[in-house]
């Protein structure tokens, strides 16, 4: 057996140790995503979205079966009995000389293959009925996978703004700190010329420990952000992600009410589920009241049997026949099944129109809130906007009259937390700016059209 010389061995671990830090470098690579890269992933991947395509597939096969149901039934059969054995049952005719005729002969092994066909003619308008009822169920399906992917994109969306926000008040933190750190730094000079006194000075170490806990909340709160956004997305929780967009903050108009309820109306994939289930209704009381009538039904058969039993007398070989006629069935008395299923229907629909009643009292709200949102978004970041400007200009005023020794240290010390707070709610005022916009698509069902 050949053993590996050491110095071998060594030279390979180079390049081990190279291709190993490559691959971790590779692996802490940052994803960097845009809102619509960030959806389509989302849409891709999450869960929700498979379940919803399965019960679209399923709803489109029932259509199938629908289908099927007025097709010609086309059926093979074919079996075996062993009868015990029996006298053969024979008569003689009164002639001299005449024979026994077997009428039963005895034949233990009996054979017989079938051939059937069955074609509806009439059920009542039963088969059509059915086939409209698997239509609107497959049309409400997928409406309500539309549905399901105008919420996940809402929520894809909404914790894409959210992680945006989250990084920025992280950063806007660290701002903080470097500033509050400066100032202690300062703070501490003065002190020793005697300028300040240690209560000044631990005011600024308290306010500075003050920030630097709230920048380690608002990293913490990014992180969580970041791993809802990956599950959303289907990336691993431990990913980087690294965002490319940011909220669009110009003034846009906001249409009027009517126009967003009429397009509402038009686009809301719930609403149009809805219609569907109510059209599926009138398609099952259809299906119910055929039950009322009677069937008529073309039917045939062709018998390849040994023996057969249509040919007397029977003999132990194939025979083949056939017969071909119609069928009707009418139900006389079945417990008033009939009436409870058309009862059944009835309801059905009694439900689905009472849904789209309180969906659209519900929606008349929903689009008045998020048009009242947008509008006051806009207003929030104004002002926000404003303060900042204020924040910013009283704290470079008090900053230079303290180093004119013309305001104390805590004077600056609210000056930075007014400025710290100013820059936070301007962050919070952008995104809020996005989310107005999100809810207002959302609620019209055209969230997905006006993604970039």
């Amino acid at each position: 057996m050949k053993h590996s010389h050491p110095s071998r061995m060594l030279r390979w671990l180079p390049g081990l140790l190279l291709g190993c830090s490559l691959a971790l470098a590779l692996q802490a690579q940052p994803v960097q995503l845009t809102l619509s890269e960030a959806i389509q992933r989302g849409l891709r991947t999450h869960p929700d979205l498979a379940a919803a395509e399965a019960a679209v597939a399923a709803a489109q096969a029932r259509i199938g079966q629908a289908r099927a149901a007025l097709q010609p039934r086309l059926q093979f059969s074919a079996g075996y009995q062993r009868l015990s054995e029996i006298t053969p049952f024979a008569i003689t005719m009164p002639l001299p000389g005449a024979e026994p005729i077997e009428i039963t002969p005895n034949i233990p092994n009996q054979y017989q293959l079938q051939l059937s066909l069955q074609q509806p003619l009439f059920q009542g308008g039963r088969l059509r009925a059915q086939l409209e009822a698997a239509r609107q169920e497959a049309a409400a399906a997928v409406a309500e996978q539309h549905a399901r992917r105008e919420a996940l994109a809402y929520r894809i969306a909404t914790a894409y703004w959210q992680h945006v926000e989250a990084e920025a008040l992280a950063r806007a933190a660290e701002e903080n700190v470097r500033r509050l750190e400066a100032h202690l730094q300062d703070a501490r000079n003065r002190q020793a010329q005697g300028l300040l006194l240690e209560s000044e000075v631990l005011d600024v170490e308290v306010a500075l420990e003050q920030a630097r806990l709230e920048a380690l909340r608002q990293r913490q709160a990014a992180r969580l952000t970041a791993v809802t956004l990956s599950s959303l997305v289907g990336l691993p929780p431990d990913t980087p992600i690294r965002l490319s967009d940011r909220p669009d903050t110009a003034l846009r108009p906001v249409p009027p009410l009517d126009s967003l309820r009429a397009l509402a109306l038009r686009r809301r994939p719930d609403l149009a589920a809805l219609r569907h289930t109510i059209a599926r209704a009138d398609a099952l009381q259809s299906m119910a009241r055929a039950g009322w009538w009677p069937q008529v039904a073309l039917v045939g058969r062709y018998l390849y049997a040994r023996p057969n039993p249509r040919i007397i007398p029977l003999q132990d070989r194939f025979e083949g026949t056939w017969e071909v006629g119609l069928s009707l069935t009418l139900d006389l008395w079945n417990g008033l099944r009939t009436h409870h299923q058309v009862a059944e229907a009835t309801a059905l629909r009694r439900r689905a129109e009472a849904q789209e009643a309180a969906t659209l009292r519900a929606l008349d709200v929903a689009l008045a809130q998020a048009r009242l949102g947008v509008e006051q978004a806009y207003e929030r970041l104004r002002l926000a906007r404003l303060v900042v400007r204020q924040a910013e200009a009283r704290y470079a005023l008090v900053r230079d009259q303290f180093a004119q020794g013309l305001r104390t240290s805590s004077d600056l010390l609210d000056a930075e937390t007014a400025l710290a707070q100013a820059r936070a709610r301007e962050i919070q005022a952008r995104t809020a700016c996005a989310l107005a916009w999100l809810a207002l698509h959302q609620a019209t069902g055209t969230l997905t059209e006006h993604l970039p």
